[in-house]
């Protein structure tokens, strides 16, 4: 553990050269003037993501730290997330998880260099937001950026099964109406191992009220090197999202969890109230999870547990700032 924290404070002066670079190449990404006159793309562009349903979910993925949004951002940030798991059924769990990504503008603007826990195509944890341990180094290379596309490809090293894995992630987002939408995003990986892992995740939004949102989740995971025990893994979640002036929320979340191998049965039904504040200190978050699981490993007896985790978080989208960041600070902001 000290080792682990030695080394994460040395890359701390490698982030601040980074950031700086970024806020310079970001001054140049702005639409241009021929553009801009014309109105039509940009006017397209802006109207897309002025949507009410668009403003809420960028805030609720940006707060909550949905894996969603960290890997469409291309900026320099960095996570580190200290927490205690405890449920009755179960030990108390210590962990530590860190994950940088660091923009490199002098190679290209849209590349970054990703260091730490993978998000992307691991394992469902004990919570819905759980990343993996796993560490994973590699690069992603942006492609196609707008409101309705992203795309993107991760060329890295997997160290739990040591393996290069190179692949592409899709995302696709349409409003549907002023306060609904969906979107659909997915990720193909192949292992030198010779496994393909994919990730499959459809969002449907809705905007129920002032400071109400609701999303309907539907994420499924194949990973080859785990397919004969678990197979297809599916995560059937319902999160309504409550905000709570600009730096707190509560997230209400019933979570089904399927597999179909050996059989297909429900692994667990899992309901947790997260409630996530930001501190005085921008860069400081704190969350208090209690849940309750009814686990099949577990013949699915009441389990009651509570997660406590700090966030120590760096960085910020400074070339999307009028998209994701600026909602989140103003105290009049409404859907």
């Amino acid at each position: 553990m000290p080792v682990r924290s030695a080394a994460w404070l040395l890359l701390i002066p490698i982030i601040a050269l980074a950031q700086e670079g970024e806020e310079l190449a970001s001054r140049e990404e702005k639409p241009p003037a021929s553009e801009e006159a014309s109105g039509g793309l940009f006017d397209r562009h802006k109207s897309l993501v002025d949507t009410q349903v668009n403003r809420a979910a960028q805030w609720v993925d940006s707060f909550f730290s949905d894996p969603n949004f960290e890997a469409e951002s291309a900026s320099t940030l960095l996570r580190v997330r200290p927490e205690l798991f405890w449920r009755k059924e179960d030990d108390l769990k210590v962990r530590l998880k860190a994950r940088l990504k660091l923009r490199l503008p002098n190679v290209n603007r849209k590349t970054s260099l990703v260091i730490g826990s993978d998000d992307t195509v691991d394992e469902f944890g004990e919570a819905v937001d759980d990343a993996s341990e796993d560490p994973v180094v590699g690069l992603q290379f942006f492609g196609r950026q707008s409101p309705r596309w992203h795309t993107s490809l991760s060329l890295g090293v997997k160290f739990d099964e040591f393996a290069v894995f190179l692949g592409p992630r899709v995302r696709y987002a349409s409003p549907w109406g002023d306060r609904k939408s969906v979107s659909f995003t997915q990720s193909v990986r192949y292992q030198s191992n010779h496994y393909w892992n994919t990730v499959s995740r459809l969002d449907l939004n809705f905007i129920t009220g002032d400071r109400f949102f609701f999303r309907q989740t539907f994420d499924g995971r194949w990973r080859g090197e785990k397919s004969e025990d678990e197979g297809f893994r599916t995560r059937i979640s319902s999160i309504l999202t409550q905000r709570l002036g600009s730096s707190a929320g509560l997230q209400y979340d019933f979570s089904t969890f399927i597999h179909t191998r050996p059989n297909t049965q429900v692994d667990s039904y899992v309901l947790a109230l997260r409630y996530r504040k930001r501190t005085a200190r921008d860069w400081l978050y704190y969350e208090i999870v209690p849940q309750v699981s009814f686990d099949h490993e577990h013949d699915y007896a009441f389990n009651p547990g509570i997660r406590l985790r700090l966030e120590f978080f760096y960085g910020a989208d400074t070339a999307s700032a009028a998209w994701k960041r600026e909602h989140e600070d103003s105290d009049d902001f409404r859907w």
